[in-house]
């Protein structure tokens, strides 16, 4: 496979990843009130889950750092996926965000 084989693969993985995240909190009662209406905060801040994608985009470069080229462009496309499907789903480019009290 070459190189953008490996990143379109992943750019999918983690698109289609995501969108499945997604589908569960939003169809799932329980989990839609948990995750919608009662934000886990750290520090006053609520992190989205397009933060998974920084950390894979991270993780590629530990794998390129430790050359392991083919790996390291899965990873990055799995990243990418993440953030954009977050991006498109959200309307909005965001990773974390200050919680308001209501």
């Amino acid at each position: 496979m070459n190189f953008i084989s490996f990143f379109l693969f992943g750019l999918l993985v983690g698109i289609l990843l995501t969108w499945i995240f997604e589908l569960i909190i939003k169809t799932n009662k329980k989990l839609h009130h948990r995750y919608y209406k009662q934000h886990e905060t750290i520090f006053g801040y609520h992190v989205h889950h397009s933060v998974y994608g920084l950390i894979f985009l991270l993780v590629s470069i530990i794998y390129i750092l430790n050359q392991q080229i083919e790996s390291s462009i899965l990873t990055a496309g799995m990243g990418v996926g993440v953030i954009l499907e977050h991006t498109v789903s959200e309307r909005r480019f965001v990773f974390v965000n200050k919680w308001k009290r209501r």
